[in-house]
């Protein structure tokens, strides 16, 4: 990948690098340049269903985001925080958690 600052090399192990390395951090990936997944002891398939309720949900926040959003705007709503471009982080984050997980939730405004 040719970024600002030079290429950088694509690794499939997920690997934690210390804080004083001088090692360029590699970008970690699981799909091949074509959209298929690449071969990783790491690689977890989900369910059919599993993903279809993933896709789901993110197109349905990626809706209500625009339909807040805009209550936002036209001052109907005082403050909306959108998730536009981070769908998939947020549902991948909560299909990982089981049910005995905790979750404590925090957003802080800094002015």
């Amino acid at each position: 990948m040719d970024l600002p600052g030079g290429k950088i090399a694509y690794t499939i192990d997920m690997k934690f690098l210390p804080g004083s390395s001088e090692e360029r951090v590699k970008c970690y990936r699981v799909l091949d340049e074509d959209g298929y997944p690449i071969s990783s002891d790491m690689l977890e398939y989900m369910s059919k269903e599993l993903a279809l309720r993933v896709y789901s949900g993110m197109v349905t926040l990626n809706t209500m985001d625009k339909f807040f959003y805009e209550a936002q705007r036209q001052g109907r709503l005082s403050f909306y925080l959108t998730s536009f471009g981070e769908e998939a982080i947020n549902l991948a984050s909560a299909a990982a958690l089981s049910f005995d997980d905790i979750v404590l939730a925090q957003f802080r405004l800094n002015f």
